[in-house]
């Protein structure tokens, strides 16, 4: 038994290169009841964050945390959902013009969930101006399940 302490597990995790993402958009975007799509990463290891559809397809089961943060650039409400699967998670949500908004979350994922942001409501702006960009998804995985 000497030994196996150390062996189970450390190949297949600590060698792993990870799974992280920070993606942008550009330009406005106004298409209600869409998945917010990106144009711009600033990482994407692992591969697991598809820019054009906006939507991350975990590639191993764990634990995930993930972000989201925009502006409001129109003078009524926006609210964007956190989907795991379609199903929403969290809400980010601004009342007045040039309000930002944000939310987080947590999430135990198995290989082929996926996770979005999604436009239900409002405009989200973006400055090209000086190269800021407002609108920002993010996600890590944070622990990854063993498979023994």
């Amino acid at each position: 038994m000497l030994g196996y302490e150390t062996l189970i597990g450390y190949n297949d995790v600590k060698t792993s290169a990870g799974v992280y993402f920070s993606v942008k958009r550009k330009t406005t975007y106004i298409i209600k009841n869409t998945v917010l799509p990106y144009d711009d990463a600033d990482v994407n290891v692992g591969g697991a964050m598809n820019i054009a559809t906006g939507v991350f397809t975990a590639p191993t089961s764990g634990r995930y945390y993930f972000s989201f943060h925009g502006l409001n650039c129109d003078a009524k409400n926006v609210w964007v959902r956190l989907r795991l699967n379609g199903n929403g998670t969290s809400i980010a949500a601004a009342i007045s013009k040039y309000d930002s908004l944000s939310t987080s979350t947590y999430l135990n994922l198995k290989i082929g969930d996926q996770v979005d942001t999604y436009l239900a409501d409002g405009q989200i702006c973006d400055a090209t101006e000086f190269n800021q960009r407002y609108t920002v998804f993010s996600g890590m995985l944070l622990e990854q399940d063993l498979v023994l």
